[in-house]
């Protein structure tokens, strides 16, 4: 079996820089994101909202989106500021969410995509997807029994996902001491268990969610839930309390059994606005905290500043300064920070007048239907997937493991070497031993059932062509080609090159070469190449393991790119016996930072 170890310090080497990088994004755009929020909260009978955003990615340019809403405040039309138009249609004038959407371009006005559902008298989904470019991109079918709803994801014209929720009976369920702190309502309280399974992998999720709600105080609940006990990190999760609507705690759970005493505190003032958020131990706070955030806000309920403080850090604070229309909705928010940053948004917004008919758009109970037979008519087709995908599931599972020896199989024909349930990815001939004869060299992986299954494992063979013209394996390799699943390393074909086996992987920025030559009866590694960078550096080594001598290569460029710093320096590494491609594994030879 195949050691992991150098692979996973690698990927979490790699996971780090991502969620650095990932990190930095965020903090890019946490004040575009924060006044988001808030941008779609107003007052009164709002026909139309014209909506300024600062661009963060691009200070010449503004974001703009136009949105137009029916007389209940629901949207019925949104232009975004990347040229495509979102339309909405409802089945009830109550309902808040769309039966049927349609998304088209601003340019020319082809259809990008459409999103719709079949629910029954209930008001419960039955079928959903989404067509694009004349095919379902996306396709559930919703299954409901007593206690039970079940659906099936299918993508690309295969299942991908089965989702499961089924109730819990609250009546036989023990709650956890100290977890409802009250008398709770039995009609209105509920419990679900919940569970998630990729047809294409084995990623499974499973969570547990309960809702408590208090008798005779519909606005005083307790909500919380936690990992599964088969999933990663089982029995973690959050607990949450509400009071009058609004949540004041937020802890943790360790064990399902088990709350925490950290967590968030939440305090609001006589209108319900949240004043105070505290983070930190609830038997030492609001004394003491690790973080605290504060907001006052002016006669209008729009904050006016944000203060932040933590324990031995400095305090911070956001302004923000409004301008408002005759019905006291803000039409510009400019946000300053203590450097001077910042930014403004801007809205405009039209008026129903009282006995003004709703706005309409494109969309209509004929475009509704129309869509609705064809989502009604791929219904077959989608459980035939299912069934077939199930039958061939079970028949590879069924089948016999394969018995053929090949360590002493010999034959004439390459293809006798690719065991069963196998499929060829490369192949490549040349003389490997110097005598003469093409030798073979071929990948292969387990065949696919869907298309989105990831191998995370493919087999490198090596055939020495014998002087009778029959095939005779020499060597076989789990290590030395990438599976599908190993982070940003992508394999990139092989060849035969004057008698030396390479093997070349891309990543995403860069890639890596392996040289492989026939000595002492086997395949030896005997060089070793990397390469990486990004628009201002780049970085790449050069190991010949044979004489142990490798160069280094690092440039820097200016942000103008006129000038180019480079480094190259050499040096020695001797290892104490070259790595055999049978036992060596990619990316688990470290050479001045790289990962060979």
């Amino acid at each position: 079996m195949r050691s992991n170890s150098n692979l996973d310090v690698m990927a979490n080497y790699k996971q780090i820089l991502s969620i650095g990088i990932f990190m930095q994004f965020m903090m890019m755009n946490f004040l575009y994101a924060q006044d988001f929020d808030q941008v779609y909260v107003f007052k009164g009978p709002v026909k139309t909202l014209s909506l300024e955003m600062p661009n963060y990615g691009d200070h010449e340019n503004t974001l703009n989106t136009i949105v137009e809403y029916d007389r209940s405040g629901r949207k019925i039309k949104e232009t975004s500021p990347y040229k495509s138009v979102s339309e909405f249609l409802y089945k009830t004038t109550s309902d808040k969410k769309p039966l049927l959407t349609k998304q088209y371009s601003s340019i020319d006005n082809k259809i990008t995509g459409i999103e719709i559902e079949d629910r029954n008298s209930n008001g419960k989904t039955l079928l959903s997807g989404t067509l694009a470019s004349d095919s379902w991109s996306y396709y559930y079918i919703h299954d409901y029994a007593s206690n039970l709803q079940k659906i099936r994801w299918f993508t690309d014209g295969e299942i991908y996902l089965e989702k499961t929720e089924e109730t819990i009976n609250l009546n036989t369920f023990k709650i956890p001491e100290g977890f409802v702190p009250f008398k709770w309502d039995r009609k209105t309280s509920f419990g679900v268990i919940k569970k998630s399974k990729e047809f294409a992998d084995d990623r499974y999720e499973h969570d547990v969610t309960f809702e408590f709600v208090e008798k005779n105080k519909p606005e005083n609940k307790v909500i919380f839930r936690y990992k599964g006990a088969d999933v990663y990190d089982a029995g973690k999760g959050y607990w949450n309390r509400y009071e009058d609507g609004k949540e004041i705690e937020e802890r943790y759970i360790y064990d399902a059994t088990d709350i925490s005493d950290f967590g968030h505190r939440y305090e609001y003032d006589e209108e319900g606005k949240l004043v105070s958020d505290y983070y930190g131990y609830f038997n030492q706070m609001p004394t003491t905290f690790m973080q605290r955030n504060r907001y006052i806000y002016n006669e209008n309920g729009d904050c006016i500043q944000k203060i932040s403080d933590a324990e031995d850090a400095k305090t911070n604070s956001i302004n923000y300064k409004y301008t408002y229309d005759k019905n006291k909705n803000w039409i510009s928010k400019t946000s300053t920070y203590e450097d001077g940053s910042g930014g403004t948004i801007r809205r405009n917004f039209t008026y129903y007048n009282p006995d003004e008919l709703d706005l309409k758009n494109s969309l209509s109970e004929s475009i509704y239907a129309a869509y609705l037979k064809e989502l009604k008519a791929y219904k077959p087709i989608a459980e035939k997937q299912f069934q077939d995908y199930i039958l061939a599931r079970d028949k590879k599972q069924d089948s016999p493991l394969d018995q053929t020896d090949y360590q002493t199989l010999r034959s004439k024909n390459w293809k006798d070497f690719l065991p069963k349930g196998q499929v060829l990815d490369s192949l490549t001939t040349g003389d490997l031993n110097k005598d003469g004869l093409d030798d073979l060299v071929m990948v292969y992986e387990s065949e696919k059932l869907l298309k989105q299954e990831k191998n995370d494992c493919r087999t490198l063979i090596i055939l020495l062509k014998q002087k009778d013209g029959y095939y005779q394996l020499a060597a076989e390799s789990n290590g030395a080609i990438s599976g599908e699943n190993m982070n940003n390393v992508f394999f990139n074909g092989l060849e035969i090159k004057n008698g030396i086996l390479i093997i070349q992987h891309d990543f995403l920025r860069g890639g890596c070469v392996h040289k492989y030559r026939y000595q002492n009866g086997g395949f030896y590694l005997i060089g070793a190449e990397q390469a990486q960078g990004d628009a201002e550096h780049s970085s790449s080594v050069d190991y010949n393991l044979s004489t142990g001598k490798y160069i280094y290569t690092y440039h820097d460029y200016s942000e103008d790119g006129d000038s180019d710093e480079s480094n190259e320096k050499e040096g020695y590494k001797t290892l104490s016996a070259l790595p055999n491609i049978e036992t060596y594994e990619i990316i688990s030879l470290e050479l001045e930072g790289f990962y060979l």
